[in-house]
């Protein structure tokens, strides 16, 4: 294996993501535009234009056709990976410092940073496959330091802890 010296971001790296076949390279920065590279030469593919902020994290679907993205301008955002379109922001109110596909691409993960009054949270989005639904439910989880709580949700046959 040889190294291989990718050019383009303005900005320290902050997070970088293979695909499912390993032949694309996602990577963040604190430039605010994530990148899609070619894994294997290096070649950069494009960007994804949209962050106000450094873009902390990353995740692919696993059939590599949406990406989502978490930044420290308080959003998550879910593109189309080959032609770089922005489907939607969900709006937070602190960082998005983690971003995950569940397995079937139907859930989103997202967790946020404590900010300001705002705890620390984990998100969870149903996404549609249809990228001209705008519609996407959410259900929060949110812990305090005096508190220790378990949430259980039954969805599509499956229980989450």
């Amino acid at each position: 294996m040889r190294p291989i010296l990718m050019k383009g971001h303005e900005r320290p790296l902050t997070f970088l993501k293979y695909n499912r076949e390993g032949d694309l390279l996602f990577s963040c920065a604190k430039d605010h535009t994530p990148t899609a590279w070619f894994a294997d030469n290096g070649e950069r593919l494009g960007t994804y234009r949209g962050h106000n902020g450094a873009v902390w994290c990353c995740d692919v679907s696993r059939d590599t056709r949406r990406l989502i993205t978490g930044s420290a301008d308080q959003t998550a955002k879910l593109w189309d990976v080959k032609s770089g379109t922005l489907l939607f922001t969900f709006p937070f109110e602190s960082p998005a410092r983690a971003v995950d596909f569940a397995v079937g691409d139907k859930l989103a993960v997202i967790t946020t940073d404590p900010f300001m009054e705002q705890t620390s949270a984990i998100h969870v989005k149903t996404l549609s496959h249809d990228p001209k639904e705008r519609e996407y439910s959410e259900l929060r989880y949110a812990y305090s330091r005096n508190t220790i709580s378990t949430l259980v949700e039954l969805y599509a046959n499956a229980l989450f802890l």
